[in-house]
Parts: C-alpha cells; sequence; structure tokens
C-alpha cells in the first residue's frame, strides 16, 4: 500500500459538527423512546439500535416492577409493560437517578388517562408504594433531635417547641390502599384514609393510620413547626367544634408522646 493511500476505515469519516451531533442524539432517543413511531437514525445498525432500546426500557420497567409489586400483581404481563412502554415513551423524565423514576411514574399517572385494563384506584395504589420507597431512601437534611423520656410529660412537652420529622410524611386516599391485592379491588371511593409514614431509628418505615382529628394535628404540626404542644391544641381546637378542650388535650397527649417516643416528631430548629 502506498504511503499516500489513505486506509480503508478512513475513507469518507466526517466527525459531525454540534448542530449535527445534537440531531442525531435527539434522533437516537427519539427512536430508544419509541422505536414503533419515531425513525431510526442514520448510520447506526438496526441490531444495535435494538439492544439500546430494549436496554433502557428494561432497565426501566426492572426498577417498575421493584417500586410498586402490588400494582403490578394487579395487571396481565402484557398490560403491565404495556402502561411502563406509555411511561417510558411519553413522560419526559427529569432526573437520571433511579431511585426517582418511581416518583415520576407517580407524577405520570396524575395525568394519565386510564384505559379497561386500569384499576380505579392506580393513582392513588402507586403513590401509596412509593411513599414508602421516598420515605425509605429520603435523606434528611440535619439530625433532628428526639425528645428525652423526661421531655413528654404534659407539663414538659407545653414548654418544649415541636416539629414533625424530616422523615415523615402525611398522605390522604380516597381508597383503602392499604388493604388492596388481588382479591380485594374496589371500584369506588370509598371512606377516606390518612396515614402518616415516619421513619425510626433502625431506619424502618413505619405506617400509623390516623384519623381526621389526629391528621389535622399533624398537618397544623407540619405546616407550623416550633409550636409547643399547648399551642397546637389551641391552634385546632376552633376546627374541631364537637370536642372541648380537655377532651382534646386528653386525646392528643398521648399521640404526641408516642410519636415523639418513636421520633416521628423532635425538638424544633430553627
Amino acid at each position: 500500500m502506498s504511503a499516500n493511500q489513505p486506509k480503508a476505515d478512513m475513507v469518507n469519516t466526517k466527525k459531525p459538527d454540534g448542530a449535527d451531533f445534537k440531531q442525531l442524539q435527539q434522533q437516537f432517543a427519539a427512536y430508544i423512546r419509541n422505536p414503533d413511531v419515531a425513525s431510526p437514525p442514520a448510520g447506526i445498525e438496526q441490531r444495535r439500535l435494538n439492544v439500546y432500546s430494549e436496554l433502557f426500557f428494561n432497565n426501566v420497567k426492572g426498577f417498575l416492577d421493584t417500586a410498586f409489586p402490588v400494582l403490578k400483581t394487579l395487571y396481565s404481563e402484557p398490560d403491565w409493560t404495556a402502561l411502563a412502554r406509555q411511561f417510558f415513551s411519553n413522560y419526559a423524565c427529569h432526573s437520571p437517578y433511579f431511585l426517582q423514576i418511581a416518583e415520576q411514574f407517580v407524577d405520570f399517572l396524575q395525568h394519565y388517562q386510564p384505559t379497561a385494563a386500569d384499576p380505579s384506584f392506580l393513582a392513588e395504589l402507586a403513590h401509596y408504594e412509593w411513599a414508602e420507597l421516598y420515605i425509605a431512601t429520603l435523606t434528611s437534611s440535619q439530625q433532628l433531635p428526639a425528645l428525652l423520656e423526661a421531655e413528654l410529660t404534659g407539663d414538659a412537652l407545653s414548654h418544649t417547641r415541636l416539629q414533625l420529622s424530616e422523615l415523615a410524611m402525611l398522605c390522604a386516599y380516597q381508597y383503602p390502599v392499604q388493604q388492596i391485592c388481588i382479591d380485594f379491588q374496589p371500584t369506588e371511593p370509598a371512606q377516606p384514609v390518612f396515614f402518616l409514614l415516619y421513619r425510626n431509628a433502625e431506619h424502618e418505615v413505619k405506617f400509623v393510620q390516623l384519623n381526621q382529628a389526629t391528621l389535622l394535628l399533624l398537618n397544623t404540626l407540619a405546616e407550623q413547626p416550633g409550636l409547643h404542644f399547648n399551642e397546637l391544641i389551641n391552634i385546632i381546637a376552633p376546627q374541631l367544634p364537637g370536642l372541648t378542650m380537655q377532651q382534646l388535650q386528653q386525646g392528643a397527649l398521648p399521640l404526641v408522646q408516642e410519636l415523639a417516643g418513636k421520633g416521628a416528631i423532635c425538638r424544633y430548629i430553627a
């Protein structure tokens, strides 16, 4: 071969400029997300495109399988795959982290038009399952101090500023999501159900079912951190006219003491 003769693998090669490369990326991403609709980008072997498309989708679907185990059992495999495919193809994820895929799937379902294959409680059950994962993996920005046993008396709580733990979350649902399974799939909303989710010192996620009064109390504390126990009672009392102040204090004190003892309610830090 002559020194002036170009090598075979260098003939007709040309690096794409910035605009061309960006366009290629967009075409590649569009095809990976929805190969049935998008045109394949030129210059990439079809076999490789198929491998990438399957790999990306299976990674996302695998995480949905893990994050929503109850929901998955309520679908046939083709229907569950079709739902995952719609999410993969149509939702513009804003984070590359796999742990946030579940949160983005929950957001996708808020705007999703259910089909005959979808249960009516789809969005709520998905949120319920996501909430546990979220609290389990949530990183607190600060270590909130737990209340000591001596601080859990009624008198002490009246002088202790309180707040809901950063590792806690309040949820409300129209369906009894905690009971849903293959053998129990309600078709209509029932009495609303309320939950407090929190992560304890052993890094376990716990669910506490609440009534409307306890939800009001904890939601007020979440929105107005730093209240003393008596201040908290005074704020919610007008919204619970069926209870006297004494009844409200007697009912709320054991709840606050229990949740403070378990770390769901902490001492407030400004």
